[in-house]
C-alpha cells in the first residue's frame, strides 16, 4: 500500500505539473523549476534480518528541477558504526574466543560496521502551503555492505560483506525557505543490503538551488 501510493503521487505531478503552481499559488518564495540543485544529509539506517547494528552517516545529493512538482535525484549515502566492547562476537560467530557458549562469554569483542548506497530516484512533490510540501519517491539503487569484528582476544572473525541493486521507495516533507534554500527530512525503503538483509533509511538536511 505504501509503495503504491508513492507511485500514484509520482503519477499525478508527472501527467499534471501545473497543480502544484495553481496551488494557492504556489510557489511564492521561490518557484525552483528549470534549476540544477545540490545537497546534503544526515542519514541513519537500520537493518532487518539481521544482528547488524544501525549505522549513521553524510548523503550528498545532486538533482534537476524540471517543475515545482518534479525532479530527478542522484545520491551517494556512506554510513558506519564501530565498537571495541561488545559481547559474543559482537553478534556475529557465537562460540567463537574465550567463553564459547559457557558463563563467560566474550568481553571486549569489537567490530566495524561500513555501508553505502548509491542512488537515483524520481520525486513528486504535493505543496500542503506556499512553503511547505510533501513528496514521495521511487528509483533504483545499489547498496554495499562489510563487517569486520573479532573475538575477546583480538582474533579476527570471518568477514561479512555483500551488495545488492534494488528499487527504493521513499516518502518525505520539505521546507522552502527562499533564495535557494530547503530544508527536507525523508524515510526510505532501500531493498536489500545483502540477500536477506533489508535496509531502511531516515534523513534530515537541506538542498541549495542554483
Amino acid at each position: 500500500m505504501k509503495k503504491l501510493a508513492i507511485v500514484v503521487l509520482l503519477s499525478v505531478f508527472v501527467a499534471h505539473p501545473v497543480l502544484a503552481d495553481d496551488f494557492y499559488d504556489f510557489p511564492v518564495l521561490d518557484d525552483n523549476a528549470g534549476r540544477f540543485y545540490a545537497g546534503a544529509d544526515m542519514v541513519s539506517a537500520s537493518y532487518s534480518g539481521s544482528f547488524f547494528p544501525s549505522t549513521a552517516g553524510l548523503r550528498i545529493t545532486g538533482g534537476y528541477n524540471f517543475s515545482s512538482a518534479f525532479a530527478i535525484e542522484t545520491g551517494y549515502a556512506i554510513l558506519s558504526n564501530t565498537s571495541n566492547n561488545c559481547n559474543y562476537g559482537c553478534g556475529y560467530g557465537y562460540g567463537y574466543g574465550y567463553g564459547g557458549y559457557g558463563n563467560y562469554p566474550p568481553q571486549y569483542a569489537s567490530y566495524a560496521f561500513n555501508a553505502s548506497s548509491l542512488q537515483i530516484a524520481a520525486i513528486g512533490k504535493y505543496p500542503l502551503s506556499d512553503a511547505f510540501s510533501i513528496f514521495g519517491k521511487i528509483g533504483f539503487d545499489h547498496n554495499s555492505m562489510n563487517y569486520a569484528s573479532t573475538d575477546n582476544n583480538g582474533n579476527n572473525l570471518p568477514t561479512i560483506s555483500g551488495s545488492q541493486s534494488n528499487r527504493l521507495y521513499g516518502i518525505g516533507g520539505e521546507y522552502n525557505m527562499g533564495e535557494g534554500i530547503v530544508l527536507r527530512t525523508d524515510f526510505e525503503d532501500l531493498g536489500n543490503v545483502a540477500p536477506g538483509v533489508g535496509m531502511r533509511m531516515i534523513s534530515l538536511g537541506g538542498v541549495y538551488n542554483f
